[in-house]
Parts: C-alpha cells; sequence; structure tokens
C-alpha cells in the first residue's frame, strides 16, 4: 500500500512539472512590415530555437536557464509599443511577444525595447540575411 501512495506521489509531481513547461508560451520576436523581408524567431520553453523568415540564427538550442533568464528580463522591462518620432511608417517595426502580450517598436527610441532586443538577438546569435 505505500509503495502505491510513494508512486501516486511521484507520478502527481512529474505531471505537475511537466504541465508547467508546457503550458509556458515560447518567446517570440522579429521584424513586421516595412520594405524588409520579415522574420520571426521563436524560443521554445526547453531552449529549442526556431526561425521563418529572412532571419538565420548561429544557435538552434540555448540552455532553458538562459531562457528564463530572458522571460525575466521581458517581464521586468514593462516594455511599451511605440513608434518613435521622426521614423517614417514604411520603416519595418520589430516586436517582441511573451505569452499573449505582443510589443511592436518603429524605431530605436525605447530604451528598455532596445536592452531586450539586443539581449534576444545575441542569445540565438541572430544574423540578416
Amino acid at each position: 500500500m505505500r509503495r502505491v501512495v510513494v508512486l501516486g506521489a511521484i507520478a502527481a509531481a512529474l505531471t505537475a512539472c511537466g504541465a508547467g513547461a508546457v503550458g509556458r508560451a515560447p518567446i517570440v520576436f522579429g521584424i513586421t512590415g516595412g520594405n524588409m523581408i520579415p522574420y520571426r524567431v521563436s524560443i521554445q520553453p526547453n531552449g529549442s530555437v526556431r526561425i521563418r523568415g529572412s532571419g538565420r540564427a548561429a544557435r538552434r538550442q540555448i540552455p532553458p536557464a538562459r531562457v528564463q533568464q530572458l522571460r525575466t528580463e521581458i517581464r521586468r522591462a514593462h516594455l511599451a509599443g511605440l513608434m518613435c518620432v521622426g521614423v517614417l511608417p514604411d520603416v519595418a517595426g520589430r516586436y517582441i511577444r511573451l505569452g499573449r502580450r505582443t510589443v511592436t517598436v518603429h524605431g530605436d527610441c525605447e530604451m528598455s525595447f532596445e536592452s531586450v532586443w539586443k539581449d534576444l538577438v545575441r542569445a540565438v546569435g541572430l544574423r540578416a540575411r
């Protein structure tokens, strides 16, 4: 009987851990609109990196601990979307999405966004084609 209780507790713990990891949304960032070819980079909670469009990354996998650091940085940055003064409307926007929240910035006037953006690009080793 004790063995059944212990096995049940272990199974419940493993299920809870798995549900938390699966339920977390990826970090997604990229460029859209304007006169540039768009790209989209997705960093999964397990560290796998997926790219669509014109971007290419040097890394297809980053450590899950680094993903967690990036997620924390995004949340703490309190990012806000912005159309920077003097930026033409045909300039592509850059966006960062975590969960259901997407923030788009046109230009480079939002320092919090710039800092997070640079860390994301650096983490995956992104290069434009």
